[in-house]
């Protein structure tokens, strides 16, 4: 681990490239868990005592009393940052590119955060990013020496083996192979660049390699060397996948004109998904080698099976730059040709990405940022720029779209509403926490993901539940469904419901009622199912449904032993099979998914207060949370617990929930597992870093849902229950956040005298009068106005209490 000695407040930080292994630690030390971790209540003193002389020094909250001055310098795909902190504010008045804080390199390196660094639209269908050689999910590890080509589906930051991978096309200098291990080649690190709508880099054999993307086309442009005139070749091969190809097809229509279709596994071979492709050259290639197998001719144009690609000869007197425009769709390949065609009408490479570029540009200003923390902002604007890349737009241009496990019936968009857009690519397991900031910032995009969500609970199969949602027929890569109704819900209760309720409910009704009850965590998400169809059966008045939904949402306190004390000795009460005592609360996938019983003991997000009362109350139940993360049971990196620094709003204690926030977000913080157990050593570290890792080991973005917490916890609201339109008042970073609404009012987040060290609130006011409540309601801010906070160095145990929820 990497860890600052300098106790000066004035340094340097070089970002260099390092050495050492990437992703989790796999070689486990059996006997060391079976031990449990019997001494590590001491040996997490003896750390702890170690790090306060080896604390990072990099926490650089720049602010009134003590402003930075930082400057991040990008050097072939390494970047350099300069902090030097100075006595005086200088928060530019004047509004700043947001582009400029976009480093797509964030989180490219080894297993954290499995993103890519390749162009995308916002919600784009198109994904285009290099494929290395390693094992990566979405395709790209930062420190892999070869590239094997470059392809147009992922999803980021998806977890296990990943998902997509297709339609590889790769440039080159050589003779003909169908084997990418015979035609990747290594590429020149210096010489790799990646920004906002654009990636550069250079292959060992000198072929320069460009790309953007719009929405439904990847472009490549690609420059050959001048003394390399021969054996100039791309390569397309449909085989590529994460997961495995199930079909493929292609047809050579001529010599710049080539479409097909790909159909590829998902996630752990469950389900697939089916999208048509084609590809348009601006310069005539000389002569083709296809292949299916090892089967291989010259001049065969139409192939179709699982292993099958093309092989596109150039002439030796042809141009230097090649471009291609690679059309996508899920509808056919006359569609994806027309996409090609007609989305980018010319082979202006600048331009296009221009254009999108111009686009991202729009969708980041809607939150303005005044600091003078480089870090800070490029984490800010990465993040928020990682939150729009998940769900994909699946509509055509012209208006059409196929549904998921209906591909080959074509809808109209007009027969939902005439301003219809049909989403797909999902992984609400995760993400379904994120949407409560995109609709803050996108509310004509959440109508339209909740209708998709809607247009799809009418229509799947009823073979498919919430345990299997991935499975099936998809236009789009897909992982999982669960938590769909909160998507709905949220969207509904903030006025974007613009869908067919009836659809709706008896949806929600059905995901509670087959929801599995497999172990302790399913059966609290199974709880939280039936809160939200019982908090639209209230809305529509079905009075015979609430009291089945009342108790489906209690039904959280059927399996909660009082009695059941920690590894450590201590009576505090968990959730546990059946309410059945459990010999070791720390026992990893056990009882729960993904963790152990400390990691879902607060995940009732509807009823706090029930849980309180379980409890006994507020103090026990706090102390309890206090001790979980003074323990360092908190893993920030998966999902079920990321919410509970923002309980102590309502347990009384909002000033602890400014601690934890400001601590998890900024500062050097100790995780002793990943998803499947132990670390073999504790990673200590900052969670969220401005480098190449981005985050912590073995921690998945999973669709956004990791940069959406920071984005809003960085903002100082987050969001507790979709359901609720209210969001939790945390602990803001910058000293001034705006956020332009589409309606056109502005709402103002102002955190006077905030600073590394001042993060406690001492008062609030919302447009200029005394605000002592620790949430403030999704209405108030898309009205507009000013919230305004005093930061301070100690905390206010006053301010935010004696509120009720």
């Amino acid at each position: 681990m990497n860890v600052s000695q300098n106790p000066s407040s004035k340094f340097i930080w070089m970002k260099a490239k390092q050495d050492g292994k990437s992703g989790i630690q796999e070689s486990m030390n059996t006997d060391f868990y079976k031990t449990k971790w019997m001494g590590r209540n001491n040996m997490m003193r003896n750390i702890k005592s170690e790090n306060k002389v080896k604390k990072v020094t990099m926490n650089v909250l720049n602010h009134s009393q003590k402003a930075g001055i930082n400057k991040i310098i990008k050097i072939g795909g390494f970047f350099i940052m300069l902090l030097v902190f100075t006595a005086c504010s200088n928060v530019e008045n004047k509004k700043e590119d947001p582009l400029k804080y976009v480093d797509p390199f964030i989180c490219t390196k080894g297993d954290n955060g499995q993103l890519y660094p390749g162009p995308v639209y916002p919600f784009g269908l198109v994904h285009l990013s290099p494929e290395t050689e390693g094992d990566s999910h979405v395709g790209y590890y930062y420190e892999d020496k070869f590239i094997e080509g470059f392809s147009h589906l992922r999803i980021g930051g998806a977890g296990s083996r990943g998902k997509g991978g297709g339609l590889l096309i790769k440039p080159g200098i050589g003779k003909f192979s169908n084997k990418i291990e015979k035609f990747r080649e290594p590429y020149i690190k210096s010489e790799e660049e990646a920004e906002v709508a654009y990636y550069k880099t250079v292959l060992e054999s000198g072929v320069k390699v460009e790309l953007t993307a719009t929405e439904r086309v990847g472009f490549h442009q690609y420059s050959f060397p001048e003394d390399k005139k021969e054996e100039r070749y791309i390569a397309i091969d449909l085989s590529h996948s994460y997961v495995g190809m199930l079909d493929a097809s292609l047809n050579v229509l001529n010599n710049n004109e080539i479409t097909g279709m790909i159909k590829s596994k998902h996630n752990n071979g469950g389900g697939h998904h089916r999208l048509f492709f084609a590809v348009v050259a601006d310069t005539p290639f000389e002569s083709f080698t296809s292949w299916q197998g090892d089967n291989t001719e010259e001049g065969q144009a139409i192939r179709n099976g699982n292993d099958v690609g093309v092989w596109l000869n150039f002439p030796e007197e042809g141009e230097n730059v090649i471009r291609l425009k690679v059309g996508m769709s899920p509808i056919s390949e006359e569609q994806a040709m027309f996409e090609a065609k007609n989305e980018i009408r010319d082979f202006d490479f600048d331009k296009v990405r221009k254009e999108t570029a111009a686009v991202w540009r729009d969708k980041l200003s809607k939150m303005e940022v005044k600091s003078d923390s480089e870090e800070f902002k490029t984490l800010f604007y990465t993040h928020l720029y990682h939150s729009y890349l998940v769900p994909n737009n699946a509509t055509s241009s012209t208006g059409e779209y196929v549904r998921a496990h209906h591909l080959d019936t074509v809808c109209k968009t007009q027969s939902t509403a005439p301003d219809f857009t049909y989403y797909s690519c999902w992984s609400l397991w995760d993400d379904f926490r994120k949407y409560t900031l995109v609709s803050l910032l996108e509310p004509d995009v959440v109508k339209n993901i909740a209708r998709s969500l809607v247009d799809y609970y009418g229509t799947r199969p009823d073979w498919i539940t919430t345990s299997n949602a991935g499975d099936g027929s998809w236009p789009t890569p897909t992982i999982r469904m669960e938590f769909t109704s909160p998507v709905i819900m949220d969207a509904y209760a903030k006025g974007l419901g613009d869908f067919d309720t009836e659809i709706a409910f008896n949806g929600m009704l059905r995901d509670f009622e087959k929801y599995s009850t497999r172990n302790v965590s399913a059966k609290l998400e199974k709880a939280y199912h039936a809160y939200v169809a019982l908090k639209m059966a209230e809305a529509l008045g079905k009075t015979e449904y609430l009291e089945e939904l009342k108790a489906g949402a209690d039904a959280y306190k059927n399996i909660w032993n009082k009695e059941q004390k920690d590894n450590q000795g201590n009576e505090r009460g968990f959730f546990t099979p059946d309410g059945n005592p459990v010999p070791d609360v720390e026992e990893f996938e056990l009882y729960v998914y993904e963790g152990n019983l400390w990691h879902y003991r607060w995940f009732v997000l509807h009823d706090i207060d029930g849980l309180v009362d379980l409890r006994g109350s507020k103090e026990a139940l706090s102390d309890d949370l206090e001790y979980f993360f003074e323990n360092d049971f908190y893993m920030h990196l998966n999902e079920p617990d990321i919410h509970y620094p923002y309980l102590f709003n309502l347990l009384g204690k909002p000033y602890l929930t400014q601690k934890w926030i400001r601590t998890f977000t900024t500062k050097e913080v100790t995780q002793l597992y990943h998803n499947h157990g132990f670390f073999d050593e504790p990673i200590v570290k900052r969670i969220y870093r401005a480098d190449p890792e981005g985050y912590i080991e073995s921690m998945d973005d999973d669709a956004g849902t990791m940069a959406s917490w920071w984005v809003m916890s960085a903002m100082g609201l987050f969001q507790l229950d979709p359901v609720q339109p209210r969001y939790l008042i945390g602990s803001p970073i910058f000293p001034e956040l705006t956020i332009h609404h589409d309606n056109g009012n502005t709402f103002k987040i102002i955190a006077n005298n905030v600073s590394e060290d001042n993060f406690y609130i001492q008062s609030a006011k919302l447009n200029g009068k005394p605000y002592n409540k620790p949430w403030i309601d999704y209405s108030i801010i898309i009205e507009g106005g000013t919230i305004e906070f005093e930061m301070g160095a100690e905390p206010n145990k006053e301010w935010g209490t004696g509120n009720n929820w």
